[in-house]
């Protein structure tokens, strides 16, 4: 009987159709331990739309794991194979890593949004009316798409390579795997669109702590013949 590992994941909410998520792992995960079958529950928020519950839960599972050894190379497939909304609820979905990362390369900073504007400017001509006129901004509120941004600072979370935090990448448009020499993770496959691969001259370990980027997209129901 093969042996299952439940490997529960953090992962922030987003948008459903098409778009990433970020999930930490909270345990190593190896090639010398892993075992065909071994589960992956991801916790999520994925919002579907205003009239459908959110999906929380992502399942997938180890489909293949080979330890380096002598003149071969180790070997991790991942696939996701089925998601949960809150009402219990499975929709068809397809999700695949696109990218893991070291803690060690991320980095994070706080800032105030970018624009600096003054919403509400003095107009000289409002100083001269004629006889009797009323300006529209003493008859209405004065509105500005301005208004609608927030004065809340914003977290940026962003791979960054070198020392100089130069060339730095957003988290989430990060692709392939950073900081862990030799591990290489394939491109997506059009005929294995929810299996990710990754593949190492050597044994592979990635430690609690370690970042998963997931593309996820919906499946559309099929159509009865008519």
């Amino acid at each position: 009987m093969l042996a299952v590992l439940i490997l529960p994941f953090s992962i922030t909410s987003c948008v459903y159709g098409g778009q990433v998520c970020e999930a930490v792992l909270p345990r190593s995960l190896e090639t010398k331990h892993g075992k065909v079958g071994d589960h992956i529950v991801l916790t999520t928020v994925l919002l579907t739309g205003l009239a459908e519950s959110p999906i929380t839960r992502l399942d997938a599972s180890i489909v293949e794991v080979q330890p380096s050894a002598k003149g071969s190379r180790s070997i991790l497939k991942i696939h996701v194979n089925k998601a949960m909304r809150s009402d219990g609820h499975e929709p068809t979905v397809e999700a695949r890593v696109v990218a893991i990362i070291s803690q060690s390369v991320i980095k994070e900073w706080w800032n105030m949004p970018g624009v600096i504007a003054d919403r509400f400017p003095h107009i000289p001509e409002d100083d001269r009316r004629e006889p009797g006129e009323v300006k529209l901004s003493e008859s209405r509120p004065h509105t500005s798409p301005l208004d609608s941004i927030s004065d809340v600072p914003v977290l940026h979370r962003a791979v960054c390579l070198g020392k100089d935090n130069k060339g730095c990448t957003n988290l989430l448009d990060a692709r392939g795997i950073y900081g862990f020499k030799d591990a290489t993770l394939q491109p997506m496959d059009a005929g294995l669109p929810t299996e990710s691969v990754l593949i190492s001259k050597k044994n592979m370990s990635f430690p609690a702590g370690t970042v998963l980027v997931l593309d996820v997209k919906s499946i559309p129901k099929p159509q009865p013949l008519r």
